[in-house]
C-alpha cells in the first residue's frame, strides 16, 4: 500500500482556516487547496496510505466512490510532479471501501499554483531548518 507524506526536504505548509498553503522551496512556487484538498492534505501530513485518505472522503463527503478515487488519483499525480509529496510503500494492506457516503458537500480537489514570488525566492530563498545540530556550539 502506498504511503503518502509530504516531501520535507523541499515543502512547507500549513493549513489555516481550511486552507492548506504549501511553499515549494526549491522552485518559489506556493500552492493552496480547499475544502476536499486542504482535508487530503492534512492525511498527507499524516502520513496516510491511499486507502485510508480515501477512506476518509467517502466518510466525511457526499461522493461515491470511483468519482473520488479519479480525484484523489489526479490530485496525487500533480502533487508528485511538483515534489510536493513523496510515496512510499507501508506494510499495510488495502482495506475494503465502504460505499456509503459522508454528509459535507464535495467539491473536486484544485491545486491552485501560483509562481509570482519565484523570483523573488531565488534571490533568498527561505531557509526551511535553521536548527543547530548537537555539533554546534
Amino acid at each position: 500500500m502506498q504511503t503518502l507524506k509530504p516531501n520535507l526536504a523541499a515543502v512547507a505548509a500549513k493549513v489555516i482556516d481550511g486552507e492548506a498553503i504549501i511553499m515549494n522551496l526549491t522552485n518559489g512556487a506556493y500552492y493552496s487547496m480547499t475544502g476536499v484538498g486542504a482535508h487530503i492534505w492534512q492525511s498527507i501530513e499524516q502520513e496516510s496510505n491511499y486507502a485510508a485518505i480515501l477512506e476518509g472522503i467517502l466518510t466525511r463527503y457526499n461522493i461515491e466512490a470511483p468519482q473520488a478515487r479519479v480525484d484523489l488519483d489526479a490530485l496525487i499525480s500533480t502533487l508528485l510532479e511538483d515534489d510536493l509529496i513523496i510515496a512510499g510503500n507501508d506494510a499495510i494492506e488495502s482495506a475494503s471501501i465502504a460505499a456509503t457516503t459522508g454528509v459535507e458537500v464535495y467539491e473536486a480537489p484544485v491545486l491552485n499554483k501560483y509562481t509570482e514570488m519565484a523570483d523573488l525566492l531565488a534571490l533568498d530563498p527561505p531557509m526551511p531548518s535553521l536548527t543547530k545540530s548537537p555539533t554546534d556550539a
